[in-house]
C-alpha cells in the first residue's frame, strides 16, 4: 500500500514540474491611492488587512457608506480604530473615493 502512495505522488510531482516554453505575461493592474494629509490614519487603519485594490474596487460611495465600513471594521473585526481615527478615515476615504452625497 506504501508502495502505490509513494508511486502515486512521484506521478503527481513530476505532472507538476512539466516544462512550458511560452512566455506567459500576468496582468498588472494598478489602484492609484490618493496620498493626502490622512493618508496616515488610512494605513494605519484599513492597511492591516486590505490592500489599496480593496478601496478602490468600492467604487465611489456616499460618507454615510464609508462611515458605515470604518464603524463595522471597529466594532465587528475589531480594528483598533480610535474616535479620532474614525472621523478622519472615513474623511479621508469620503473625499477620495466619495460620490459627492452625503448619505
Amino acid at each position: 500500500m506504501i508502495k502505490v502512495i509513494i508511486l502515486s505522488i512521484v506521478i503527481s510531482l513530476s505532472a507538476l514540474n512539466a516544462a512550458y516554453s511560452e512566455k506567459v505575461k500576468l496582468p498588472s493592474v494598478k489602484f492609484p491611492i490618493v496620498v493626502d494629509e490622512d493618508f496616515r490614519a488610512m494605513q494605519r487603519n484599513c492597511q492591516w488587512c486590505h490592500s489599496f485594490g480593496y478601496i478602490t474596487n468600492q467604487g465611489k460611495q456616499s460618507r454615510e457608506f464609508w462611515h458605515k465600513v470604518v464603524i463595522k471594521m471597529r466594532d465587528v473585526y475589531k480594528a483598533p480604530i480610535s474616535d479620532k481615527d474614525e472621523k478622519t478615515t472615513t474623511d479621508y476615504l469620503f473625499r477620495n473615493y466619495g460620490d459627492g452625497e452625503l448619505n
